[in-house]
């Protein structure tokens, strides 16, 4: 190998290593925990978070998702709970999230003594 490559090879890897650009975060973006790294982000409001990624397209939907930001608004719900199933949803069906959501939604909420109309 000449040390003209060396030279090269060395000065990428200190530049990869200086940037940051190591394997782990390469990899998936939001790692194991997505719903903290969602409220960290806090970049989106909550209603328009879930109406666009969810694709709602009823009216019945709607009040749904209004329903949801109420009692995340009181506390009843977590934002971090909405969070996963939110990822939950848009990863088992991108193209119709909705009807996974409000499924899986409304069971964890039944468990915890929350109830919607």
């Amino acid at each position: 190998m000449s040390s003209k490559f060396l030279r090269h090879a060395l000065v990428v890897a200190v530049a990869t290593m200086a940037l940051g650009l190591d394997r782990a975060q390469t990899q998936e973006p939001y790692g194991y925990n997505e719903a903290e790294h969602m409220l960290s982000l806090s970049t989106v409001e909550l209603k328009d978070q879930l109406m666009f990624g969810l694709r709602v397209a009823f009216p019945e939907q709607e009040a749904f998702v209004d329903q949801v930001i109420q009692k995340v608004d009181q506390g009843v719900l977590s934002r971090a709970m909405v969070n996963v199933v939110y990822v939950w949803a848009k990863k088992r069906k991108p193209k119709i999230p909705f009807p996974y959501f409000e499924y899986v939604l409304r069971l964890l909420a039944d468990d915890r003594g929350v109830v919607f109309d």
